[in-house]
């Protein structure tokens, strides 16, 4: 067994301050911890969780039985609440309030809701007396990637904590994987991970080789490949976004600021963006950010490439 504290990759600042609250006997009760997916915000409250449910430590022994129950996700006094299917529903926020009314159980209640910009409305409502005045000897920990998608009365009671993405170094501690793989991902193991299973690579590749046909060949639009591509919103979108990245590089290039560039693995696409204006390729980044959100907003994604190809021809 061991403290689940201990597995934590970076974040120690905020880790260590929150010890020392419990240290001192002044926790929050209700806190709110933010930013990017996969960079170990859920871990952290799991592991904070642990402390507070330990009987011999207020930084957790990861010893006793209540440390090895709260790592393993079955201490009575640990609710984990996640989305079901897109939203956090009425019906979870019932069990959150059942689960805090139990007679039985002693000792502090944790309640972790990961994904909390996904309660919807009526969950949110119901959860908010007891978020504003938790019974005695209860902690929430809510997770999301921002504020951004909370209800306001929601953050005011809560106590706001910005995780910072990982550094490259720190990933590497952890994980085996390339340079431009560890660039990529911007501190984040989910989206490492996403990065190097064979799907994303291929697809990765293949936006490349998409996009050096665009700038290069007539007849690139006579070609229905691309529609085939396209024809998928998702796929799209990961497409384009990719394609997003490789002009910020070939400008990061065009600066001088080598050491900026995220894929190290594909000088040659860089190099032959790089080649064009300043003054296109930013257009051509901005359009394509534009793109994005235009798959977002449930457009036709063939029509809206076939528009970006006629308009934007170098």
């Amino acid at each position: 067994m061991a403290r689940l504290l201990d597995f934590v990759l970076g974040h120690q600042e905020i880790i260590a301050k929150l010890v020392a609250s419990f240290e001192q006997g002044k926790p929050g009760q209700t806190y709110l911890f933010v930013g990017p997916a996969g960079i170990g915000k859920k871990l952290t409250a799991h592991g904070l969780a642990q402390a507070l449910a330990c009987p011999q430590s207020p930084r957790g022994c990861g010893k006793c039985p209540s440390c090895f129950r709260m790592a393993q996700g079955t201490h009575e006094g640990l609710k984990i609440v996640e989305p079901a299917g897109a939203q956090i529903k009425m019906e979870q926020a019932r069990e959150v309030i059942e689960f805090l009314s139990l007679k039985s159980l002693s000792g502090n209640r944790i309640i972790i809701i990961d994904q909390a910009q996904n309660l919807n409305p009526q969950a949110a409502n119901s959860l908010l007396k007891t978020l504003e005045e938790p019974p005695e000897g209860t902690f929430f920990f809510l997770i999301a990637p921002s504020v951004a998608g909370l209800m306001q009365t929601i953050r005011s009671r809560s106590r706001i904590v910005q995780f910072k993405p990982l550094t490259a170094e720190d990933l590497q501690k952890k994980v085996k994987a390339p340079a431009w793989a560890l660039r990529a991902a911007r501190g984040s193991f989910e989206k490492l991970a996403q990065l190097q299973e064979g799907p994303e690579l291929e697809l990765r590749q293949k936006s490349v080789e998409m996009l050096n046909l665009f700038l290069t060949d007539p007849d690139f639009l006579l070609n229905e490949t691309w529609r085939t591509e396209f024809k998928d919103r998702t796929q799209g979108q990961r497409l384009v976004s990719y394609w997003v990245s490789l002009m910020k590089d070939a400008v990061y290039l065009q600066e001088g600021a080598k050491s900026q560039i995220t894929n190290l693995d594909q000088a040659p696409i860089i190099k032959t963006l790089a080649e064009y204006s300043r003054e296109f390729l930013l257009a051509l980044m901005q359009k394509s950010l534009q793109v994005e959100q235009a798959f977002g907003a449930n457009r036709d994604p063939q029509l809206v490439m076939e528009e970006f190809f006629i308009t934007h021809r170098p």
